[in-house]
């Protein structure tokens, strides 16, 4: 805009520095107490037991809208991700154990990743123009590297129990807590309630559905509260949730219950 306005000449070069000067010092000295209030965030998460990340994750909310807060939390976790596989590690306590949940979902994730490449062959055949030919390859690898955070979040993220917490998740979008102390019993039911949204709550029963159906299910001693994000909090009191194992799954968070 600054641009715009001297090149007309309604602005001196002078006058139009001056403006920059002022506006780059005001985002600068924005930013800088952001990254402060940002700090002080995250030390009063990690001094709650929060691991770094997480502590990071749950205090993006105090410096940035919810909306904007939401999208960069979930791009953090992809990217997490990669760094994950990077490592050869999985996000899960170390006292506690992984409960997979993406089995039938990652035939068609494979599927897709590899279309990618192709896509973007037949774009660099086909497009004839080559400002557009590399604004599309660039966005192709892009694309590529996003799905692929999104595919590592499948084998990186399972579902977790420990002693102290029962860990629910769908990749990097939806994360629940549930106290191991709030779980009274343990079952095995397959449910399919083909929910518009795969994880909802539905008279009062939280539901985490994956390919549409549950096989899992809890009933807690009192009720409890999930954060949807824009779609509020809700309280529950049951849950189904799907797990690859769901004998296995209920051994494992039986024998956290009883330790």
């Amino acid at each position: 805009m600054e641009i715009v306005l001297f090149s007309t000449g309604l602005i001196s070069l002078g006058d139009g520095i001056l403006a920059a000067t002022i506006v780059e010092a005001s985002v600068f000295f924005v930013v800088v107490f952001e990254l402060i209030a940002l700090r002080s965030a995250i030390k009063r998460a990690r001094a709650e037991g929060l691991g770094f990340f997480d502590a990071v994750s749950a205090t993006l909310n105090r410096i940035m809208p919810e909306r904007a807060a939401t999208i960069v939390r979930h791009d953090l976790k992809m990217m997490r991700a990669l760094w994950l596989v990077a490592a050869r590690r999985q996000d899960v306590p170390a006292d506690g154990d992984a409960i997979a949940y993406s089995g039938p979902m990652r035939p068609i994730f494979w599927v897709f990743l590899f279309l990618n490449p192709i896509e973007i062959a037949l774009v660099e055949l086909i497009v004839p123009w080559p400002a557009v030919r590399l604004a599309l390859l660039i966005l192709g690898v892009l694309g590529t590297i996003w799905f692929l955070a999104l595919i590592s979040s499948l084998y990186k993220y399972p579902h977790t129990v420990d002693s102290r917490t029962l860990r629910l998740r769908y990749l990097s979008f939806f994360d629940f807590r549930v106290p191991v102390a709030k779980i009274e019993s343990v079952g095995l039911r397959t449910r399919s309630r083909e929910l518009k949204k795969g994880n909802d709550v539905v008279d009062g029963v939280l539901v985490m559905e994956i390919v549409k159906t549950t096989n899992v299910t809890l009933r807690l001693r009192e009720p409890h509260q999930a954060d949807f994000g824009h779609r509020g909090i809700k309280e529950f009191d049951s849950i189904e949730f799907w797990a690859d194992d769901p004998r296995e799954a209920a051994k494992l968070i039986r024998n956290h219950l009883a330790g």
